[in-house]
């Protein structure tokens, strides 16, 4: 039977609509994670489509107090998460003012970050939009690292629950992941860009009052960089500088890491439960330059050693107090042109404790040094100046 034009035509249509139509349905049961992929497929829409609970946080140095303007962490399908803005930012560098609880509990992980911000020091605006690390991001979000303990015996879950944005000078931009430990996401670069300040500031007074008010009340090393237009973000960079070393020490004949925590100049935070004991024994993996740890050690009998270790601690600085602002920028830069200096002559570098040869136990009454911290390679070793290694008995 032969099928005339007309009737053609009609199949045409029909054929062309069911086209349309299973795509519309394939789009949409992808979407809702309904279609059966292979292992890769499905991946990426798990890492474009799954939520956590997470809150967006940001800060900077007291120093070089910045404010957002606007900005936004931007998931694959375009929806977008706040990130705290209009408010004056100096709690410190990696840390941040608090974070701000808006819309839906759970997130997508971002593919971009969106920011713009007024630099108060150097009166200027900058914006960026930055591509993200999405599936690094994924994978610690998704990652399961057990429980911990609160004070009064209760468990919690060990989870990172923040994504915190820091300020730095000149345009720079340093992303961590946040919660039980910190890690660097990436660092970003940003350009200056011009708002009017009409748009920006709510209030009559003119900018160049607002800025030069901030800046009287700035440290007298700021103001001089501003006065001779000397401001740079030279310091943060070398905060984010990695280096190759492991950490060893003098007696391992008798003792060995099982357990430890590390907190480092980069504002990263890490132990056992967010990287295992080869993020410390292994000499080619890259980190930032330790600030301070503590090293959990057990003997041949399973007897347990706690040893806390500060690295380049002011002069006349006693070790339970907090370091000011000054006091912690001088010992930042210290440690890093002890670290400069080292391996731009040295390779297979280990951070190295050498205990005394009688170790004395400390109490929490009154610490007892019992070693002094190296960097050592083959050839060659540095005492990392005033430096101090305090041995407890491990709960």
């Amino acid at each position: 039977m032969k099928i005339n034009n007309l009737n053609k035509i009609y199949i045409l249509i029909v054929i062309t609509l069911l086209v349309i139509l299973l795509k519309d349905v394939y789009n949409v049961c992808k979407e809702s994670g309904m279609l059966i992929f292979n292992k890769e497929e499905k991946k990426e829409m798990l890492i474009k489509t799954e939520k956590f609970g997470w809150l967006a946080a940001a800060g900077a140095g007291e120093e070089y107090p910045m404010e957002i303007v606007s900005g936004s962490f931007i998931a694959s399908d375009g929806s977008a998460q706040w990130i705290p803005s209009r408010e004056v930012l100096k709690a410190g560098w990696g840390n941040s003012n608090g974070s701000w609880v808006v819309g839906d509990e759970l997130r997508k992980v971002p593919e971009r970050m969106i920011l713009t911000w007024l630099s108060y020091a150097e009166n200027k605006f900058f914006t960026g939009e930055f591509e993200l690390p999405q599936q690094k991001m994924y994978e610690l979000f998704k990652q399961n690292y057990g429980k911990g303990i609160h004070p009064d015996g209760s468990e919690f879950d060990l989870k990172f629950s923040e994504l915190t944005v820091g300020l730095a000078p000149k345009g720079l931009v340093t992303l961590w992941i946040s919660g039980f430990a910190q890690i660097e996401i990436g660092t970003y670069q940003a350009h200056e860009t011009n708002i009017e300040w009409e748009n920006f500031y709510r209030g009559e007074a003119k900018r160049e009052v607002v800025i030069k008010s901030y800046q009287n009340d700035m440290l007298p090393f700021v103001q001089d960089e501003i006065t001779h237009n000397k401001i740079n973000n030279i310091y943060w960079k070398d905060l984010l500088e990695r280096y190759k070393y492991s950490i060893n020490f003098n007696k391992t004949e008798q003792y060995k890491i099982y357990d430890y925590e590390i907190w480092f100049i980069n504002h990263e935070s890490v132990d056992t439960k967010s990287n295992d004991l080869n993020y410390i024994l292994k000499s080619q993996i890259l980190k930032a330059i330790p600030g301070n740890m503590v090293l959990f050690l057990k003997d041949n009998f399973g007897r347990k050693l706690e040893v806390r270790i500060d690295l380049c601690v002011p002069k006349e600085k006693k070790i339970e107090e907090n370091l000011s602002l000054v006091e912690e920028r001088n010992k930042n830069l210290e440690l890093i042109k002890v670290f400069k200096t080292f391996y731009a002559q040295n390779e297979n570098v280990e951070l190295y404790i050498k205990f005394n040869k009688e170790i004395v136990k400390s109490n929490i009454y009154k610490p007892v040094y019992s070693g002094k911290v190296f960097l050592k390679s083959s050839t060659s070793e540095v005492e990392i100046p005033n430096s101090t290694v305090a041995v407890y008995d491990a709960d």
